[in-house]
Parts: structure tokens; C-alpha cells; sequence
């Protein structure tokens, strides 16, 4: 279990997230959805240790299985909303990045990510440049980077905003392929509610000004059965939810 306590983060006298608390569980997927400068990304970057300094003060406490720990934490994997890749690495090494981080040695780390390639639509492309993809194949890259590494969590800052709507419903239906063979907990900042309901077995409601969690709705209806209608009664009440919360 995954848990942030307390969280405040504030900038220019005032609070951008004020006292939220959260609970992630070992498995399954969490999305945190809400309006935009509700503060959802600040969270994710918090816990993942990566919360610029200078104006922002933040406090609060991430705990993993009740103990508190440190952020950055190797347990934690992030994939902000940029890729991040870095340009004078190829595109192999940018993907088997986080497992040299984590201690392999490159070869392991390579041989280890290599297989990802093909289901990745990125077979070929092992020894290419950043500079030389799509904006789509950077933004798979990027995902693929994040899904190799060894963590027990993943913290997912809108992942598939940069790819067509085709790639896009492939690579989550990929997301939860691998999540089966090797549960993990999921949170996932996304504006898609589309997205939100596909994928999610929790969706958690941030207001803004100042952000915090207002509502917590269980998703139980199994993946293969979420079609349009299915999901449609929750995808108004998560609208209307949403609009109640925008500020005026």
C-alpha cells in the first residue's frame, strides 16, 4: 500500500493542494482526474521526488506499507506528460535507462527491454535518435522506459495525451495486458474520461482552489465489458462532478 498523508503545496501565498490524503492499493489503477491547475501532476510529481523548488513549499508524507519513506523512492516509477527522453542516448538505451539506474549493468538492461520493442510498435527503431521519431513513437519510447523498470508502482502523468486515437486505445489495452501478467498499482493522472473509465478500477475527483479530493468511485464492471453504454451513466456523473468543481 501506497499512501501520501497530508499533502500541502502552496506558491505565491496560496494553496495549490491543501491537506490530501490518499490511499493507492498494490494493485489495480487509480486515476486522479479533475479540472485543470486542480494541482493533479504537482501530486504525482511530489511523490515522485521531482517538485521543483524556488516558490513551492510543500508538506506532507508519502508512506509505503506504513513506513514513511523518501522521494525519489525505487519503488516509485514516474512518466511525466513530456517524454523525457534523453537526445544523445538511442532509443534503446533511453528505454533500459531506469533499470541501469536501478543497478543492472547496460547489457542486462538492454537484453531485458529488447522484447518490449515489437509490442511497442518501436521494432527498428532500437538504435535511432529521439530527434529521429514521431512524436508518437518518442511518447511509446518514453512509455515503454517506464514499464520495464522494476518498481512496485507507477506513477503515470497523462501517458498516452501524444498519441494517435488508434495507438492510444492499443497501448492501454497493452497497459492492462501487463498488468495481469505482473500486478502493480497504477496512478494515473488523465483528462480522458474515456480514458478514466476504460481503464481505471478507482477514479478519484480533485477540485481546485485549492486541490483536494472530493470524491472516490469504485469501477467494478470488468474491462471486457465497459463499452459505451456500460460506462456512459458514469461518465455523466464524473462530468457533472467535474463541473460542479470548476471554479467560477
Amino acid at each position: 500500500m501506497l499512501e501520501i498523508s497530508g499533502l500541502t503545496i502552496g506558491a505565491e501565498g496560496r494553496d495549490l493542494v491543501r491537506s490530501l490524503s490518499l490511499m493507492l492499493p498494490g494493485q489495480g489503477i487509480t486515476a486522479l482526474i479533475g479540472p485543470s491547475g486542480c494541482g493533479k501532476t504537482s501530486v504525482l510529481k511530489w511523490l515522485a521526488g521531482l517538485l521543483p523548488d524556488g516558490d513551492l513549499r510543500a508538506t506532507g508524507r508519502a508512506l509505503l506499507d506504513g513506513a514513511p519513506i523518501a522521494r525519489p523512492h525505487p519503488g516509485l516509477c514516474y512518466q511525466p506528460q513530456s517524454d523525457a527522453l534523453f537526445p544523445w542516448l538511442t532509443v534503446a538505451e533511453n528505454a533500459a535507462l531506469g533499470l541501469e539506474i536501478a543497478g543492472q549493468s547496460r547489457s542486462k538492461a538492454l537484453a531485458q527491454a529488447a522484447p518490449f520493442f515489437a509490442p511497442f510498435g518501436l521494432a527498428g527503431s532500437e538504435a535511432l535518435f529521439p530527434a529521429q521519431l514521431s512524436g508518437g513513437m518518442r511518447q511509446r519510447a518514453a512509455f515503454l522506459r517506464t514499464i520495464v523498470q522494476p518498481g512496485r508502482f507507477l506513477l503515470l502523468d497523462e501517458p498516452f495525451s501524444a498519441l494517435d486515437a488508434v495507438t492510444r486505445l492499443r497501448m492501454q489495452g497493452w497497459l492492462l495486458a501487463r498488468l495481469r501478467e505482473r500486478p502493480r498499482g497504477v496512478l494515473l493522472v488523465t483528462h480522458d474520461l474515456h480514458e478514466a473509465t476504460g481503464l481505471a478500477d478507482r477514479i478519484l475527483v480533485m477540485a481546485a482552489s485549492p486541490g483536494r479530493i472530493v470524491a472516490e468511485i469504485p469501477v467494478t464492471l470488468p474491462h471486457d465489458q465497459r463499452d459505451e453504454a456500460a460506462m456512459a451513466p458514469l461518465r455523466e456523473t464524473l462530468k457533472s462532478l467535474l463541473l460542479e468543481e470548476i471554479p467560477r
